[in-house]
């Protein structure tokens, strides 16, 4: 992938030079975080929230990955489940408004984290995070980055709590194991991602998590 056609076509590519300069490829893109963001140029709050949301939804497809994904590869990855605590009871509290503005804040927090340590989210489902740590980019310590990445995800709640005037916490499950990853879908419509025991393991932790807390 052309990072400079890529950052062209989110229509900033005022930037394109200082990513190059840098020797930012399409590989590292996932690596990039909101201070890296920073460090290249991009001032504006507002472009950075968006040069993260466009990196997290490179993951939705196979082009960083190439034509061994779509036909599926085993990998050993670190799986983190991320959900809103209290979210059933925040949406009747809340209006139809407010809940939808502070559902997509928490999945910007949440997301914002995972990329700051080279993971990527792989989908959000009702106000549930899967992100992934080792597919499509590997690195060697993605256990310990997907840790950190959990333990910054509830530093940022704290700040989300206080932007909210209410108190805001964060369910998370972790697990390490090997999946397949692939891109999974139909013709119509496919996505890249991880199916595995190890999925399932963090969505177990993750749930455990849920009916701990109430």
């Amino acid at each position: 992938m052309d990072v400079g056609a890529w950052l062209e076509s989110l229509g900033m590519g005022q930037f394109a030079g200082a990513f190059a300069d840098n020797g930012v490829d399409a590989e590292m893109l996932h690596e990039l975080g909101n201070d890296d963001l920073k460090d290249l140029g991009v001032e504006r709050l507002a472009d950075r929230k968006r040069l993260l949301k466009a990196i997290a939804d490179l993951a939705d497809g196979p082009s960083l990955a190439g034509p061994a994904a779509r036909e599926g590869e085993r990998r050993q990855v670190t799986v983190l489940f991320a959900d809103l605590t209290g979210y059933s009871s925040l949406t009747s509290e809340l209006g139809a408004e407010e809940t939808h503005a502070l559902l997509n804040r928490f999945f910007a927090t949440v997301d914002a984290a995972v990329l700051s340590f080279g993971g990527s989210v792989d989908k959000h489902v009702g106000d549930n995070v899967m992100a992934v740590f080792g597919a499509p980019v590997a690195h060697d310590d993605d256990p310990m980055r997907a840790v950190r990445a959990a333990l910054d995800i509830h530093a940022r709640m704290e700040v989300l709590s206080t932007e909210h005037g209410r108190r805001l916490r964060a369910h998370i499950g972790i697990a390490n194991g090997q999946v397949v990853a692939s891109s999974t879908g139909s013709d119509v419509h496919s996505l890249y991602t991880v199916i595995g025991d190890s999925v399932n393991l963090a969505a177990w932790a993750f749930r455990r998590c849920v009916g701990m807390s109430r």
